[in-house]
C-alpha cells in the first residue's frame, strides 16, 4: 500500500509537470503532500525494514549462541555417556567376580625332579577316573565322591591302592628328598544326618578328618612321620561354582596331595644345646703368711714365803 502511494504520488507530480505548468496551484499542492506523504511512508517503512533487519540478525545470533550451547551440551552428554559406560563396565566386572567362586589359593609349583615326574605322571594315567595331576604345581588330586562315601572319611578300596602306589613313589630315590601336604576340600552341602554332625560337625571338620584319613594311608604304606601334614579347607576354596541353594559341585570335593621341598611352610631349625655360659677365671688366692713365732711368755714372779710363827708356850 505505502508503495502505491508513493508510485502515485511520484506519477501524478510527473502528470502536473508535463502539463507545461497549466495546472491549478491546488492541484499542485495536493500532489506535492502526496507525494510528502508518500516520502514519510517511504522512510518509516525503510526504518522498519532496518529495524527488522535487525531483529532479525539479533534472532540469527541468538539462534547460533543456541546452536553451540547445545553442541556443548551434545558434547557433555557424549562424555557423561562414556563414563556412565565405563563405569557400568566396571561394575558389572565386579559383580561378575562377587558372583563367581572364589580362587582356590594355590601354591606356586615346584619343578619335580624328571623322573618323579613320569612316575607322577604314569600314576595318573593308571587311574583316570579316581585322580588328576598337575605337574604345573606338583600336586596330585584325588576326587573324594571316588575316595570317600558321603560324608565318611574312611578311605575305600580303590584309592587305597592308589594312595599305596603314590607312597611308593614317594619312597623312591627321586621322591625321598620332597615332603607331602595334603588339603582336604568339600563342597558347599551341609552335614545332614545327626550321626554324622557327631563325627564331623561341619565341612571344615570333614575336610581335616578326610586328609588325616589319606595321611595314615601314607604312613601304614611307609611314608615318614617328618614327611607329612594334614590340612583341611572345608567348602572355601571351591574351584568351580557350587549349584544353588547348597546343592554342590563334585568338582569341589576333592584331596589334594601337594609334594613339595622340605623347607616349604616350615621354620628353619635351630639347635637346642644352649651353649655353656663361660666361666669366669677365680681370682688367685693371697699369698700364704710366714710362720710368725710365739711371744715368750711374760715372767710369773714367785710368790713370797712367808715363815710360820713358832707355836706359844704352853702354862
Amino acid at each position: 500500500m505505502k508503495r502505491v502511494l508513493v508510485v502515485m504520488g511520484g506519477a501524478l507530480l510527473a502528470s502536473l509537470l508535463a502539463t507545461g505548468g497549466c495546472v491549478p496551484k491546488s492541484e499542485l499542492d495536493k500532489a506535492l503532500a502526496l507525494n510528502k506523504a508518500a516520502q514519510t511512508e517511504l522512510e518509516k517503512t525503510q526504518a522498519a525494514l532496518r529495524e527488522l533487519r535487525a531483529q532479525n540478525q539479533t534472532l540469527l545470533d541468538q539462534v547460533a549462541a543456541y546452536q553451540q550451547q547445545l553442541a556443548a551440551k551434545d558434547q557433555q552428554l557424549a562424555n557423561l555417556e562414556a563414563a556412565y559406560a565405563a563405569l557400568k563396565k566396571s561394575f558389572d566386572e565386579l559383580a561378575a567376580k562377587s558372583k563367581a567362586p572364589p580362587q582356590i589359593i594355590e601354591v606356586p609349583g615346584v619343578a619335580l625332579p624328571a623322573e618323579l615326574d613320569e612316575l607322577l605322571q604314569q600314576l595318573a594315567r593308571d587311574n583316570p577316573n579316581l585322580l588328576e595331576y598337575d605337574r604345573r604345581l606338583g600336586m596330585v588330586k584325588f576326587k573324594s565322591d571316588l575316595t570317600f562315601a558321603p560324608g565318611s572319611d574312611n578311605v575305600t578300596g580303590p584309592a587305597q591302592g592308589a594312595l599305596e602306589k603314590f607312597a611308593q613313589i614317594m619312597n623312591s630315590p627321586a621322591a625321598t628328598k620332597f615332603n607331602v601336604y595334603v588339603a582336604g576340600h568339600t563342597d558347599d552341602i551341609p552335614i545332614g544326618k545327626p550321626e554324622t554332625r557327631m563325627r564331623h560337625p561341619n565341612n571344615w571338620y570333614l575336610s581335616v578328618h578326610r586328609a588325616v584319613a589319606v595321611l595314615k594311608v601314607l604312613k601304614q604304606a611307609g611314608v615318614s612321620d617328618p614327611r607329612m601334614a594334614a590340612m583341611g579347607f572345608g567348602e572355601w576354596h571351591p574351584i568351580a561354582p557350587n549349584a544353588p541353594g547348597n546343592k554342590g559341585n563334585a568338582l569341589n570335593r576333592r584331596v589334594e596331595i601337594w609334594v613339595v621341598p622340605p623347607d616349604r611352610f616350615l621354620t628353619p631349625a635351630v639347635s637346642s644345646v644352649v651353649p655353656e655360659a663361660e666361666v669366669a677365671p677365680a681370682p688367685p688366692a693371697a699369698p700364704a703368711m710366714p710362720d710368725v713365732p710365739a711371744a715368750p711368755a711374760a715372767p710369773v714372779a714367785p710368790a713370797p714365803v712367808v715363815p710360820t710363827p713358832p707355836p706359844p708356850p704352853a702354862p
